[in-house]
């Protein structure tokens, strides 16, 4: 497994929704959430990148965001989080996303390998829609403690 360790500073300030991940299961608890912020951005015709962002942040919380194109106040009931990473490990997932659990399982061993400790926040940021799903592509951030 190819990790990349970047020390260049990503920040990117998403809208969308919050909420627990139930029981251990990540696509069941995010996934209203992205479909509730998607209604919200259709609804109200907000301009976006067209990237899902899926952000796991401390206590068993996720967000489910998408980053705006162009400023607007008229974001209805979205709510923002500004996401800041100063060092985190990179990785480009290719392939179904029903396979993304056990790539956080080899990266999280992989990094205990190489002693490096994680830290909040964890991002999958997803690539657009591909129908071949062995072509989807997933980038991967997992934050690490200084």
């Amino acid at each position: 497994m190819n990790l990349e360790i970047s020390s260049v500073p990503y920040r990117v300030i998403l809208f969308g929704y919050r909420g627990l991940i139930k029981d251990g299961s990540v696509h069941a608890s995010a996934k209203p959430l992205k479909d509730r912020m998607w209604k919200e951005v259709q609804d109200r015709r907000i301009k976006t990148t067209g990237i899902n962002h899926w952000v796991y942040l401390p206590d068993s919380m996720i967000f489910t965001g998408i980053e705006l194109k162009e400023p607007t106040t008229e974001v209805g009931t979205l709510e923002s989080l500004e996401v800041s990473l100063d060092r985190y490990v990179k990785y480009l997932h290719v392939g179904p996303y029903s396979t993304l659990g056990a790539t956080w399982l080899e990266l999280m061993e992989e990094l205990k390998k190489h002693n490096v400790k994680p830290d909040y926040p964890h991002l999958e940021i997803y690539g657009h829609w591909n129908a071949d799903e062995t072509k989807c592509e997933t980038t991967i951030l997992i934050g690490l403690a200084n």
